[in-house]
């Protein structure tokens, strides 16, 4: 007697029960992708939902104390600035760890300045620990090249998270930040230790430590607050740029939190971060439906030296470009009515002059592949929200004539 899965000696049958199992699956992974699609659009809107407000109040802010306040005025908005940072930290874990467990994070791969990096981290670190009366220091070993290839954003977004955790948790003491280069089977490998002399941790505090919505126990987060995600995303970056993560520690005896990544030597760009004003010249048409970023975005433009008109959809957009010419159009995504990248097809449809106008996509809207979907629409560049004055003005630069271009930037507060 045949006792096989498919029952004896009934081949319809065997064919019609794997085809049953085949369309299971098949329907399975079709549910399984349209979940994910589902989390991915999902994650678009809260992005630009909350990171949007988020992102003005902090610009605002910023603006706020470039100006004349007196030193109770100049207390409540750094106040205000250093909550609005604090909750779009909790805002960008949630959403970046969102973005790594469904694939959607690629990085930017380019060459950077290693020491300009350092530099600007050991300024944070030192400000930070000075807040909190440590000693603080960064130790750059000889050998560790200054120009190099990696993705600098993601490389100070691990950096940051691990030194704000050891500040977060020391109270006394000092807070050092090591960065060394060596080579492993011919390639370079940089590695970067920060140590503290902090609360320390157990060994099966350790063994818990980079898993997601973990702290060490309910007394730390109670304490210290945070989401828990911090570690988990920085050992999943680092992961992602081919590196190694890991930590030493004993209890009561401080922690050295560590890792390593893989980069080959490049010419350093050197690039100021300082905030900068005038030197660009044009008229802009920005289309933004929210009032307060239209508020920020006019106080940079009129910073650069540029004038503009504002409007709040991609209707209003296009019955502007029938009546005048403008040199530049900043165009928001997600807006009610026609947004933005269906308004750049429609502008891209117009005769002469208007369907040329350079058009630049600022958006909180800043998902894997968004970038190439905007370009595809007709649109000439991109930058992100938060809106930052230096990007803003690099992502202009290239289409408004500047007024001198061997003139250096003014840097300004």
């Amino acid at each position: 007697m045949r006792t096989d899965v498919f029952g004896p000696d009934d081949p319809s049958g065997q064919i019609q029960r794997l085809g049953a199992a085949l369309a299971a699956e098949r329907e399975a992974r079709e549910r399984a992708e349209a979940a994910d699609k589902a989390k991915s659009e999902l994650l678009a809107v809260v992005s630009h939902e909350l990171r949007t407000p988020m992102g003005a109040v902090i610009s605002m802010s910023e603006l706020l104390l470039g100006g004349s306040l007196d030193g109770t005025q100049r207390r409540y908005a750094e106040t205000l600035s250093q909550s609005a940072r604090s909750l779009l930290t909790v805002l960008n874990d949630l959403l970046d760890f969102s973005k790594l467990e469904a694939g959607r994070v690629e990085l930017d791969v380019a060459p950077l300045d290693m020491l300009a990096l350092i530099e600007s981290t050991g300024r944070e670190l030192r400000a930070r620990a000075n807040e909190k009366g440590l000693k603080s220091g960064i130790h750059v070993g000889m050998s560790c090249p200054r120009g190099v290839r990696g993705d600098a954003a993601r490389l100070r977004q691990v950096l940051a998270n691990l030194i704000d955790n050891a500040i977060k948790f020391t109270a006394h003491g000092s807070v050092h930040l090591h960065v060394n280069a060596g080579e492993t089977d011919g390639k370079l490998i940089l590695r970067f230790d920060v140590t503290d002399t902090g609360i320390g941790l157990s060994e099966e505090q350790k063994e818990r430590l980079f898993q997601p919505f973990v702290q060490a126990d309910r007394a730390v987060t109670s304490k210290y607050g945070g989401t828990g995600l911090g570690l988990s995303i920085a050992r999943r970056l680092v992961e992602l740029m081919g590196g190694e993560i890991g930590c030493e520690s004993l209890p009561g005896q401080g922690s050295l939190f560590w890792f390593t990544i893989p980069t080959t030597r490049a010419v350093a760009p050197v690039a100021s971060e300082a905030r900068v004003t005038g030197g660009l010249s044009g008229h802009v048409l920005v289309v933004e439906d929210n009032a307060v970023n239209r508020m920020l975005i006019g106080a940079y433009l009129e910073e650069f030296g540029l004038t503009h008109d504002m409007v709040a959809n991609g209707a209003e957009a296009l019955a502007r470009l029938e009546g005048r010419d403008y040199d530049l159009v900043l165009m928001d995504i997600m807006m009610p009515g026609l947004d933005g990248v269906e308004a750049t097809r429609r502008i891209r449809k117009l005769e002469g002059a208007r369907a040329e106008v350079p058009i630049v996509a600022v958006t909180a809207h800043a998902m894997k592949g968004d970038r190439e979907d905007y370009l595809a629409a007709g649109m000439d560049g991109y930058v992100s929200k938060p809106i930052r004055g230096r990007e803003l003005y690099a992502a202009l630069k290239p289409y408004l004539s500047a007024e001198d271009e061997d003139a250096p930037l003014v840097a300004v507060r």
